[in-house]
């Protein structure tokens, strides 16, 4: 991946941009690595659905109640919930070794890790379903837009927001003690 980095990072038009301080951060190793892996991502969800998908089809599993309102739980619900949890795993192998670099194997760290961004997805993908709704409502309330053109723009603004808060969970709260992990490991074994 370093190697591909490398020669996207000597084209004449790259180094130009990487001139301006915000071309250099947008194009750092570390973003576009972090873009190519969530593309990757999302593949491996969309593959892993089709399978199970196939495999246990649509049938409906249980149904429950909330308030008087019918909830009905299908095997493509289940088979949406092996992806995720696929798709994430992918995503923080990913993550841990070729984005931010986190170099530590010892049970603990990668424990915290996987615990930590495991519920950095959750929450992300908690609050901006949310958000999306609410964003939804008062867009077909307000604008004047068809419901199809309101929830195109809800979902393309909350999957940029998603990218943009799973990026910062990584950086700054899963993988934030990397250096000082590789630090301690290295004087570990020196001693």
């Amino acid at each position: 991946m370093k190697t591909l980095y490398n020669i996207f990072a000597n084209w004449n038009i790259t180094k130009k941009l990487m001139q301006k301080p915000f071309w250099n951060k947008v194009l750092s190793y570390e973003v576009l690595s972090y873009l190519v892996f969530g593309v990757l991502t999302t593949l491996v969800n969309y593959a892993v659905f089709y399978i199970f998908d196939k495999i246990l089809g649509t049938a409906p599993l249980f149904s429950f109640h909330i308030f008087s309102k019918p909830f009905h739980v299908t095997f493509e619900d289940v088979s949406t919930f092996i992806a995720w949890v696929f798709a994430v795993l992918f995503a923080y192998f990913t993550n841990k070794l070729w984005v931010f670099e986190s170099k530590s194997w010892k049970a603990g760290v990668v424990a915290k890790e996987i615990l930590s961004f495991f519920a950095a997805r959750i929450i992300s993908y908690l609050v901006f379903e949310a958000l999306g709704f609410m964003l939804l409502r008062n867009m077909l309330i307000w604008t004047g837009l068809g419901e199809t053109a309101c929830k195109w723009i809800a979902k393309i603004t909350m999957s940029v927001l998603v990218v943009l808060f799973n990026y910062f969970a990584s950086k700054f709260v899963v993988f934030r003690n990397k250096k000082k992990e590789t630090k301690s490991e290295n004087e570990d074994s020196i001693n």
